[in-house]
């Protein structure tokens, strides 16, 4: 064999032995880690993210949406891709070579109108090397379903929803509202991991320049939606209730006003207005006033001194007393008087209450220890949260007895130097309603899980106040308040329905400027209570008394309230205790 045909031989077997090894690693490479090496390029590849489950709705007691997650789109740019864009003339649904435009200056051309902005902006944030830019968030699905159409090349777009409120102020500060951190107010922040579900997971598939490539997107975990949470408010209402409000705080050009309407049978509540309400916005702090503002109740507060005189039986609603205009305790530093000046004049415990006396309620209040007031306010539940789903509630201030020195000692027995909410207020008038037992007021009625199951809040543990006999004999005593000609709340009566209830006028300063807070809270109808209310009007400028704001107000709520809920009429006039002996 020559050396030729060596050399011929040995390069051949070389060859086939090169050839053999490769044939080996391929069979390795496809057969045996075929699959392995194919998961690990498609790992490399594949990102994930996270899929956004769809927030829970928040709802009135009947259904009525006031909050809500619609489907909604971030639509986003690789700019990497963009400028190797080409637009062809589309004919009869057939691609054209005509050539319309390239790149950013074109795709903007396109995507300004349909996202609304100018497309000079709109190109700028086209040019780049950022593989993913959001253009603009929370698109709509018509709009985004246009740019779809357009198939541009390195448009991206993910999937999230939009919260809307589609019932505007309606119960704004209560609903309140969440921003993407999870940080918020109102029922939005409170009930936040219940709303918020759970995320999923999506897997795409990224192409070497960045691009996802089509098709290759999966969502590998499927999202948890939220609850759905339903509260015991009745919308219609408490947009009536709002407007009247706002009606009355501008005429009487109060800082503010709040609104509670309460079910006396359960604590629900049905109502919580604030003035200037505005639809939710994350910008805007909006305060829940109803408990997150503590004032002090004025006259409605001669209710708790009369009960505790009824409770402990050292007088009755007919009891006589000897009421002069002016008292001058020698620790009070001065005299303490009635409103209206009048000539000394005996009056029963009911005339006392009716016509509002200070003095008349100061000699009630000798009749019970400070001690024994002081208790029955803690169990009419002031100085303390009322346990109301919302956050930053002002229980108010009870001081301890003793501290009630001078003045002060006196002042509390028609409602001043202590502070309670409008809810207390509105709870405090429930509890007589409700033959003397205490429900602690709530305002979450239930929440409905994606599966469907129902979860209902738990049962309010009732509160023993006051006898049923103690609760009955202020009904009567109230009645006198709007029925007695000389009573101060007159201005609140509603056609056709009887109502117990007490006006307050209490004395403020506001930086530094004498101001009243007035206040009205009561039952309807008296013979058989179905709702509490409690309206207050902070520093009024123009009809400051209560008698002639917050009464007023009273009687346009309650009138609302029971026309709206179809509350029956009174069938029988009311059997008042006498105001004079």
């Amino acid at each position: 064999m020559t050396s030729v045909a060596r050399r011929s031989r040995a390069i051949a077997l070389l060859a086939l032995a090169a050839l053999s090894l490769l044939g080996v690693r391929l069979v390795v490479v496809q057969l045996i880690q075929g699959e392995s090496l194919a998961a690990e390029g498609q790992k490399v590849r594949t990102q994930v993210s996270e899929v956004t489950p769809r927030r829970g709705s928040i709802t009135d007691a009947t259904g009525v949406v006031l909050a809500d997650s619609v489907q909604a789109y971030h639509v986003a740019v690789n700019q990497v891709n963009i400028p190797a864009w080409v637009h062809y003339q589309v004919v009869d649904g057939e691609v054209t070579d005509t050539v319309l435009g390239t790149g950013a200056a074109e795709a903007a051309k396109l995507l300004a109108p349909l996202l609304e902005m100018n497309e000079a902006e709109l190109g700028g944030m086209l040019i780049g090397t950022s593989t993913y830019r959001y253009l603009k968030k929370n698109v709509d699905p018509v709009t985004f379903r246009k740019i779809r159409a357009l198939d541009i090349h390195g448009i991206e777009w993910e999937s999230v929803y939009e919260r809307t409120y589609p019932n505007g102020n309606t119960a704004a500060p209560i609903v309140g509202t969440i921003n993407p951190e999870g940080h918020g107010q109102g029922l939005e922040a409170v009930y936040n991991d219940l709303l918020k579900g759970t995320p999923g997971e999506e897997a795409f598939e990224i192409a070497p320049n960045g691009a996802i490539i089509p098709g290759g997107k999966r969502t590998t975990v499927e999202p948890t939606n939220g609850a759905t949470l339903r509260t015991t408010l009745h919308a219609d209402l408490q947009h009536l209730v709002q407007t009247k409000l706002d009606e009355r705080v501008a005429k009487h050009k109060a800082d503010w006003g709040t609104v509670v309407v309460t079910e006396v049978s359960t604590g629900r509540v049905l109502v919580m207005a604030d003035s200037g309400s505005t639809a939710p916005d994350p910008a805007k702090v909006q305060p829940v006033a109803g408990v997150q503002y503590a004032f002090e109740p004025g006259s409605v507060g001669k209710v708790v001194t009369v009960a505790t005189a009824l409770e402990k039986r050292v007088i009755t609603p007919t009891s006589v007393f000897t009421v002069p205009y002016s008292l001058s305790p020698p620790d009070a530093g001065g005299p303490i008087t009635d409103f209206h000046e009048h000539p000394t004049v005996p009056m029963t415990a009911t005339g006392i209450l009716a016509e509002s006396s200070n003095t008349g309620t100061m000699l009630i209040a000798e009749k019970v220890t400070d001690e024994e007031r002081r208790d029955l306010m803690l169990k009419f539940g002031f100085g303390a949260p009322t346990g109301i789903e919302l956050p930053g509630e002002a229980s108010g201030t009870v001081r301890p007895a003793d501290q009630w020195v001078g003045r002060d000692r006196y002042v509390t027995m028609f409602g001043q130097a202590y502070t309670v909410n409008a809810l207390q207020e509105a709870t405090l008038m429930a509890t007589i309603g409700n033959g003397g037992v205490r429900l602690d007021p709530r305002i979450i009625d239930s929440w409905t899980l994606p599966d469907g199951t129902v979860h209902k809040s738990d049962p309010i543990e009732p509160v023993q106040v006051l006898r049923s006999d103690t609760a009955s004999q202020l009904l009567r005593m109230m009645e006198s308040v709007v029925q007695d000609e000389s009573g101060t709340g007159t201005p609140a009566k509603v056609d056709g329905y009887r109502l117990a209830l007490k006006t307050g006028t209490a004395d403020i300063f506001v930086d530094g400027v004498p101001g009243v807070v007035s206040t009205t809270a009561g039952v309807v109808p008296a013979e058989a209570p179905r709702l509490a209310v409690a309206v207050v009007l902070y520093n009024p400028k123009v009809g400051v008394l209560s008698s002639e704001s917050a009464a007023p107000l009273f009687g346009e709520v309650a009138t609302e309230a029971v026309r709206n809920l179809g509350v029956p009429a009174s069938a029988e006039d009311p059997e008042l205790y006498p105001t004079t002996p």
